[in-house]
């Protein structure tokens, strides 16, 4: 593999400039192209990331390139990574990775076959107060965990339209945020999700819900309650928080971590207060993407891989249908 690593994106939407502008950060990538069938779209962050702009990821592949950042609408995520696939080219998957665990089979399927890597794009892994929260969980601070509890509220400014369409995106608020709950609560007390237990927004035709809250059982004995919810007013909570048998991890998304162990408290920043959203939210991805870099280049495998992503997306699928049924659904 060459020393400059060559990538392009799919996708010229917020998610898509994200990932571009997050690429300029790091050593030896050549960004080689945007591809969007908006050219109005396209064009202009082609030229801030000093690329070209594309109309579709055919173009793009056929342009020479070693990483696919896919970051389009769910609906299109299998055709696009058969086509990297089929291409040898490796592939960054925005979450949710599928709509269905039929189309996630695939896409494993084909990269494996292919000898390609599939990184899911769970940037919480990659954040800070997340690697610490890990830390603090797997060192023993605070015992065994008992009790997860993640809790996902973001107002409608955030919210994409797609995003609602159930035809598109395959669900909701819990297709959209739910996988990243999921996954880091799974991933920081390392337990396997093995059974929920949901209620969900009632809703009609292809619209997604707007929230709903969901029970968990862990195959290491913890027990899991996650919320989410779209709101027309401003909020952004985004927060886990882990009860063990001596202690307390607290963990507020782009922001802090906090330790409770009997009567004494510790909280550790990692930001500096004058930096946005963005601009914290930027250390992650970052972060996220120079690990598929390195991937690519040490030939291995990511640390979050496409099985990581049809992990979640099963717990996901697994609410809504216990929310239909109002049963418990174990996970196969």
């Amino acid at each position: 593999m060459a020393s400059t690593i060559r990538v392009g994106i799919a996708g010229a939407g917020f998610i898509g400039a994200v990932h571009a502008h997050a690429y300029q950060h790091i050593p030896d990538v050549e960004i080689v192209g945007i591809a969007d069938p908006i050219a109005e779209k396209a064009e202009p962050l082609a030229k801030e990331t000093n690329s070209r702009a594309f109309r579709d990821y055919q173009e793009l592949l056929r342009a020479g390139i070693d990483i696919l950042n896919v970051c389009t609408p769910p609906s299109n995520h299998l055709p696009a990574t058969l086509a990297a696939a089929q291409a040898g080219v490796h592939v960054l998957m925005e979450k949710p990775i599928a709509r269905t665990l039929a189309e996630a089979d695939e896409m494993i399927s084909a990269c494996k076959n292919a000898n390609v890597n599939l990184m899911t794009g769970f940037t919480h892994h990659f954040y800070p107060e997340m690697l610490e929260a890990k830390r603090l969980v797997q060192s023993g601070a605070i015992g065994k965990p008992l009790m997860v509890l993640d809790n996902m509220s973001i107002t409608y400014s955030f919210v994409l339209p797609w995003y609602r369409n159930r035809d598109v995106a395959g669900g909701g608020v819990f297709m959209c945020n739910a996988v990243h709950g999921f996954d880091r609560a799974a991933w920081v007390i390392e337990q396997r999700v093995s059974a929920v237990c949901a209620q969900v927004e009632p809703t009609t035709g292809s619209r997604g819900e707007e929230f709903g809250a969901a029970l968990a059982k862990f195959d290491g004995g913890a027990q899991g309650n996650f919320f989410q919810h779209w709101g027309p007013y401003r909020t952004l909570q985004c927060e886990l928080q882990i009860f063990g048998e001596e202690g307390l991890v607290h963990v507020r998304s782009w922001d802090s971590v906090e330790l409770f162990i009997g009567d004494k408290r510790a909280v550790t920043h990692f930001y500096k207060p004058d930096h946005g959203l963005s601009q914290r939210s930027m250390i992650g991805m970052i972060n996220e993407l120079t690990e598929m870099v390195n991937s690519v280049r040490e030939n291995r495998a990511p640390s979050v891989t496409g099985v990581d992503g049809r992990t979640a997306l099963a717990n996901v699928l697994a609410v809504y249908e216990s929310a239909a049924t109002g049963k418990w659904m174990e996970m196969k």
